[in-house]
């Protein structure tokens, strides 16, 4: 079918008309082609990829092998264009016209290639591997992997670490690997499998060392295979260092292998300070979600007091450390559950960074009812945010600033900080 293509909308695909009216997701095109797509259903909404570029954008760019660069066939200057576009667009279908704010320039990534500090590919059966298999990443929507020869958004160190485990090769029962890199080089890996542990340790010692492109695996953890989800049943280290360090901002912060850190540390220290200047000076700022604390530790120095809660124990035990280590003597940590919170403390500002699912209906409901006066909201998900935003409002909040940073070029994810406000 020979579709013209409109606009990008939220998920990395171009909005098209049927002649009868009928909207199509498409995948693969840009807003003002012309394109052939194969067009299937799927849960009553027409998606398809496009087959064939029959006038192409002049923003077209060949694209990467990786399946999960769904921007990667855009010049990166028009990537910054229509993510912009993207987070209007949400926000104008979920808030009255008397609550949208402006949205300020995309915030470009210091490098749009070579800039992940953390991958989780999977294991493809039928490649160069021991196990004959290799590396790679699932298409959408897809259990199909992609092998790839090396990751294009790694960094060169996290590169030579996916080079190291391709030249050794992998026991059998690796379904997917967790790789976590440092501006010092140094790697962590964690091998998610199917087996017991104990039948990863002789590969594990393996596998530490220098890798041929440079940079060293320095340590190899373990986690059982959870269809649920990775890390859902515990991890285990296997050989070498527990965690590594990455700098966040003035921050030298502990990270491991399976704990969440932002994967693109030098995107997201800007973001972080950008937080701190909107943050101002007060007497105490509430951290939720906070993770390993990169939030609160970027606030403890215009606060008198910052609390810090996060639900991951493992987090909260780094944070804590990392705040002692760095004399940060007025953030506390806290292990709880932003989803289901009480009453909050009485705090004059209070920040949260999500997951992609957003806020919990009962962590709006804890915002709304606390004293805060202000909210600082750090979004991974346009849709999940214009929804939160919409609901923030309708609560008595107002959206007074929002400005969006590229934390992943070649992909349609971004990172959103906004601000809102309401009367003491």
């Amino acid at each position: 079918m020979l579709l013209r293509l409109e606009k990008m909308v939220h998920g990395g695909v171009a909005l098209a008309r049927l002649s009868g009216g009928r909207l199509a997701l498409v995948r693969g095109g840009l807003p003002g082609e012309r394109v052939k797509v194969e067009l299937k259903e799927r849960a009553g909404v027409l998606q398809g990829v496009v087959t064939e570029v029959v006038d192409a954008s002049p923003h077209r760019t060949q694209p990467s092998e990786h399946p999960g660069l769904d921007y990667s066939h855009i010049a990166y200057a028009h990537q910054l264009e229509l993510k912009r576009e993207v987070v209007k667009d949400a926000l104008s279908r979920a808030l009255k016209p008397t609550e949208l704010p402006s949205v300020l320039p995309v915030v470009a990534a210091p490098a749009p290639w070579g800039y992940r500090h953390a991958v989780q590919p999977a294991v493809a059966r039928g490649g160069p591997l021991t196990d004959g298999a290799a590396l790679g990443y699932r298409r959408p929507e897809s259990h199909e992997v992609v092998p790839l020869g090396c990751d294009p958004v790694a960094t060169p160190a996290l590169n030579g670490a996916w080079s190291r485990v391709q030249a050794l090769g992998l026991p059998k029962g690796v379904r997917e690997l967790a790789f976590r890199t440092n501006d010092a080089g140094e790697t962590l890996l964690c091998l998610i499998a199917s087996a017991s542990a104990r039948n990863y340790l002789s590969a594990a010692h393996e596998l530490l060392g220098e890798a041929p492109e440079g940079g060293r695996v320095v340590g190899v953890a373990y986690a059982p295979f959870d269809p649920r989800g990775r890390f859902r049943s515990g991890t285990e280290r296997l050989a070498g260092a527990r965690v590594i360090r990455q700098r966040y901002g003035p921050f030298d912060l502990s990270v491991s292998a399976t704990g969440f850190a932002q994967p693109n540390p030098a995107a997201a220290s800007r973001l972080y300070a950008e937080l701190a200047r909107w943050a101002g000076e007060g007497r105490f700022a509430l951290d939720l979600y906070a993770g390993g604390g990169a939030i609160g530790m970027h606030l403890a120095a215009s606060f008198e007091r910052v609390v810090a809660l996060e639900l991951d124990r493992s987090s909260v035990v780094r944070g804590a450390r990392d705040a002692a280590r760095l004399g940060l003597a007025n953030l506390e940590f806290r292990q709880g559950d932003a989803r289901r919170l009480g009453a909050l403390p009485e705090a004059e500002l209070i920040c949260v960074n999500p997951p992609r699912a957003g806020l919990a209906k009962g962590t709006r409901a804890a915002l709304s009812a606390s004293a805060a006066t202000r909210l600082l909201y750090v979004s991974c998900d346009v849709a999940t945010f214009s929804r939160d935003a919409a609901q923030l409002c309708a609560a008595g909040w107002r959206l007074t600033r929002l400005e969006p940073f590229d934390f992943y070029p070649q992909t349609h994810h971004l990172e959103l900080l906004a601000a809102f406000e309401r009367g003491a």
